[in-house]
Protein backbone atom coordinates (compact mmCIF):
# COMPACT_ATOMS: atom_id res chain seq x y z
CA UNK A 1 0.00 0.00 0.00
CA UNK A 2 1.63 3.60 -0.63
CA UNK A 3 1.67 5.93 2.34
CA UNK A 4 -0.16 9.30 2.20
CA UNK A 5 1.70 12.48 2.91
CA UNK A 6 0.26 12.74 6.12
CA UNK A 7 1.10 9.20 6.94
CA UNK A 8 -1.45 7.15 6.91
CA UNK A 9 -1.90 4.50 4.21
CA UNK A 10 -4.41 4.61 0.70
CA UNK A 11 -6.53 2.09 0.19
CA UNK A 12 -8.43 1.41 -3.34
CA UNK A 13 -8.70 4.41 -5.72
CA UNK A 14 -5.93 6.02 -3.68
CA UNK A 15 -7.97 7.16 -1.12
CA UNK A 16 -6.88 6.47 2.86
CA UNK A 17 -7.73 3.78 4.61
CA UNK A 18 -10.79 4.89 7.06
CA UNK A 19 -11.30 2.96 10.29
CA UNK A 20 -15.18 3.75 9.91
CA UNK A 21 -16.58 2.20 12.73
CA UNK A 22 -13.99 4.17 14.89
CA UNK A 23 -14.92 7.30 12.98
CA UNK A 24 -18.77 6.50 13.92
CA UNK A 25 -17.76 6.62 17.23
CA UNK A 26 -15.51 9.34 17.32
CA UNK A 27 -16.40 12.27 19.67
CA UNK A 28 -15.78 14.76 16.95
CA UNK A 29 -18.16 12.76 14.61
CA UNK A 30 -20.91 12.15 17.43
CA UNK A 31 -20.51 16.21 18.07
CA UNK A 32 -20.97 16.99 14.22
CA UNK A 33 -24.50 15.00 14.15
CA UNK A 34 -25.25 16.28 17.47
CA UNK A 35 -25.10 19.55 16.22
CA UNK A 36 -26.76 19.71 12.83
CA UNK A 37 -29.52 17.29 14.37
CA UNK A 38 -30.20 20.66 16.19
CA UNK A 39 -30.52 22.76 14.09
CA UNK A 40 -31.74 20.82 11.08
CA UNK A 41 -34.37 19.31 12.74
CA UNK A 42 -36.04 22.95 14.39
CA UNK A 43 -35.41 24.07 11.17
CA UNK A 44 -37.17 21.36 9.17
CA UNK A 45 -40.18 21.46 11.73
CA UNK A 46 -40.64 25.51 11.26
CA UNK A 47 -40.65 25.01 7.74
CA UNK A 48 -43.42 22.80 7.70
CA UNK A 49 -45.42 24.45 9.99
CA UNK A 50 -45.09 27.61 7.99
CA UNK A 51 -45.88 25.99 4.91
CA UNK A 52 -48.34 23.78 5.68
CA UNK A 53 -50.35 26.37 7.86
CA UNK A 54 -50.47 28.70 4.95
CA UNK A 55 -52.07 25.71 2.66
CA UNK A 56 -54.78 25.23 5.33
CA UNK A 57 -55.41 28.81 5.95
CA UNK A 58 -55.73 28.95 1.86
CA UNK A 59 -57.91 26.25 1.78
CA UNK A 60 -60.29 26.88 5.54
CA UNK A 61 -60.32 30.63 5.55
CA UNK A 62 -60.59 31.89 2.31
CA UNK A 63 -62.03 35.23 3.67
CA UNK A 64 -59.28 35.92 5.69
CA UNK A 65 -56.97 35.02 3.03
CA UNK A 66 -58.85 37.20 0.90
CA UNK A 67 -59.07 40.13 3.05
CA UNK A 68 -56.58 43.36 1.64
CA UNK A 69 -53.41 43.69 3.39
CA UNK A 70 -52.10 46.86 3.41
CA UNK A 71 -52.60 48.62 0.12
CA UNK A 72 -55.36 47.46 -2.46
CA UNK A 73 -55.00 44.76 -4.14
CA UNK A 74 -52.36 43.09 -1.87
CA UNK A 75 -54.50 40.34 0.07
CA UNK A 76 -53.48 38.48 3.04
CA UNK A 77 -52.62 35.69 0.82
CA UNK A 78 -50.32 37.05 -1.67
CA UNK A 79 -48.67 38.36 1.73
CA UNK A 80 -48.18 35.28 2.95
CA UNK A 81 -47.48 33.41 -0.29
CA UNK A 82 -44.78 36.16 -0.99
CA UNK A 83 -43.49 34.97 2.99
CA UNK A 84 -42.86 31.25 1.48
CA UNK A 85 -39.89 32.57 -0.55
CA UNK A 86 -38.58 34.85 1.78
CA UNK A 87 -38.87 32.33 4.88
CA UNK A 88 -36.85 29.33 2.44
CA UNK A 89 -34.01 31.96 1.51
CA UNK A 90 -33.71 32.83 5.15
CA UNK A 91 -33.76 29.47 6.19
CA UNK A 92 -31.25 28.35 3.44
CA UNK A 93 -28.96 31.86 4.49
CA UNK A 94 -29.08 30.64 8.15
CA UNK A 95 -28.18 26.80 7.32
CA UNK A 96 -25.20 28.15 5.13
CA UNK A 97 -23.60 30.53 7.42
CA UNK A 98 -24.03 27.76 10.17
CA UNK A 99 -22.32 25.09 8.45
CA UNK A 100 -19.47 27.20 7.95
CA UNK A 101 -19.03 28.49 11.11
CA UNK A 102 -20.04 25.41 13.05
CA UNK A 103 -20.13 22.46 10.87
CA UNK A 104 -17.28 22.11 8.55
CA UNK A 105 -15.00 22.52 11.50
CA UNK A 106 -16.20 19.69 13.19
CA UNK A 107 -16.56 17.67 9.87
CA UNK A 108 -12.58 18.88 9.47
CA UNK A 109 -11.43 17.47 12.68
CA UNK A 110 -14.14 13.99 12.47
CA UNK A 111 -11.82 13.23 8.95
CA UNK A 112 -8.91 13.99 10.64
CA UNK A 113 -10.07 11.73 13.81
CA UNK A 114 -11.02 9.00 10.68
CA UNK A 115 -7.79 9.16 9.10
CA UNK A 116 -5.37 8.89 12.44
CA UNK A 117 -7.44 5.47 13.00
CA UNK A 118 -6.76 4.26 9.65
CA UNK A 119 -2.69 5.15 10.24
CA UNK A 120 -0.24 2.48 10.79
CA UNK A 121 1.15 2.25 14.05
CA UNK A 122 5.03 1.54 14.63
CA UNK A 123 4.63 -1.93 13.98
CA UNK A 124 3.03 -1.63 10.13
CA UNK A 125 -0.38 -2.64 11.06
CA UNK A 126 -3.00 -0.46 11.05
CA UNK A 127 -4.00 0.53 14.70
CA UNK A 128 -7.72 -1.31 16.13
CA UNK A 129 -10.11 1.07 18.17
Amino acid sequence: MEQTPAGGTLGAGNRPDIDWVAAERSPEFQELVRKRRAFVIPATLFFLVWYFGFIILAGYAPDFMGREFITDGVTVGYALALTQFVMTWVLGWLYVRRATRVFDPLAARAAEVAVQAGRPDTSGEVTPR
